[in-house]
């Protein structure tokens, strides 16, 4: 039970957003639950948990470990040879709060928390949140009490015929939105690149303008480089009154006023579409690990919710036929289908059930 009777949730993991903040949301409801409960974050120096985790007032340990993919052949053996030190620093930092329970979310950090935790006979969980699951959690699936999916799909592909599965956690105020589609004429488009932008989807989009029908309102997000370059192309352009924005926050006010939306395919975003119903063009970044956004998006795909264009497939002309392919209120409902409002819920449950 942890010390003195507190029940206390390691959840190691991180690196980026689409890891971190489903995390918070799981850290939030169980604590909620009950207010003696303790959440502690394990991660490492170099990912966003850094900041993420210390704002959402949860503490947050560090142990040191590189990824062991994608990497050349001197920083996999340099990364191997510090995967032993970032067990012994695991082992410490669970020795130390006692966890009733790790959860591990993905990211290199969960790896050595994981084994440490089953070294020491703490039950341990992890939530896979993409359709094709990070190498961390294939491993992990061999040896953990439990793991939870947000895609059927993901279950199969770690060899685990028990995962349970809950969908990815996504903040309330995305579910609370109550505006549908437009079925006019007018339709406001969405143009989001993720939080640093996306030169790929900037560029086709910008090609695209002079293709698509002058009845669109655009809101396109840009990313901080390329905010001068994008704006201008639309001055000289019939969108000239488009909004054209570094950044977006909070997302879930642009999601609610758009018809449809163009974007990345990353998890987080998947999850958000389907909260709000919101019909997508997704271009899946080419670069991501085993290929995992364009699997997210099909999954949208085939229930009907989205159009997915590839980056191989991706020209001005294919963008614009896709946009105005496009039917908000059907596809819309279709993307609404495969929303998981009780995720988080179902997770807590889930981790109450080992500890």
């Amino acid at each position: 039970m942890g010390e003195m009777g507190v029940m206390t949730l390691m959840i190691a993991g991180g690196g980026t957003g689409g890891h971190i903040y489903p995390a918070i949301a799981i850290a939030r409801e169980f604590v909620a639950r009950d207010t003696s409960r303790r959440v502690v974050f394990v991660g490492t120096e170099y990912g966003l948990e850094k900041t993420i985790v210390p704002k959402a007032g949860f503490p947050l340990e560090f142990i040191s470990v590189g990824g062991l993919k994608g990497k050349g052949p001197l920083d996999v053996v340099k990364n191997l040879a510090r995967l032993p030190l970032g067990v012994v620093q695991a082992w410490r930092v669970v020795a130390r709060h006692r966890p009733s329970a790790v959860l591990g979310v993905g990211g290199y950090s969960s790896g050595p928390v994981l084994i440490a935790a089953k070294l020491r006979g703490v039950p341990t969980m992890i939530h896979e949140q993409n359709a094709f699951p990070g190498l961390t959690n294939r491993l992990a699936a061999r040896f953990v009490t439990v793991v939870a999916v947000a895609f059927d799909e993901a279950g199969a592909r770690m060899k685990r015929r028990d995962a349970v599965a809950t969908g990815n956690p996504v903040r309330k105020e995305f579910f609370e939105v109550n505006r549908q589609p437009a079925t006019g004429d007018r339709k406001r488009v969405l143009v989001f690149g993720g939080s640093q932008g996306s030169k790929v989807l900037n560029d086709a989009m910008t090609k695209a303008l002079p293709l698509l029908p002058d009845n669109l309102e655009i809101v396109h997000q840009t990313g901080p480089k390329m905010l001068d370059e994008v704006q201008r192309v639309y001055r000289g352009s019939q969108f000239a009154n488009a909004r054209v924005v570094p950044y977006i926050d909070p997302m879930v006010d642009e999601l609610a006023a758009a018809d449809l939306v163009v974007s990345r395919a990353g998890a987080m975003t998947i999850g958000e579409l389907a909260a709000v119903g919101r019909a997508a063009v997704l271009v899946p970044f080419a670069a991501a690990t085993n290929n995992h956004q364009e699997l997210n998006a099909r999954v949208l795909e085939w229930a009907g919710g989205a159009v997915v264009v590839t980056e191989g497939e991706l020209t001005p002309e294919r963008l614009a036929a896709a946009i105005r392919g496009i039917d908000p209120l059907r596809m819309g409902a279709a993307a609404k289908a495969l929303a998981a409002p009780e995720a988080t819920k179902k997770i807590v449950d889930t981790i109450e059930k080992i500890i």
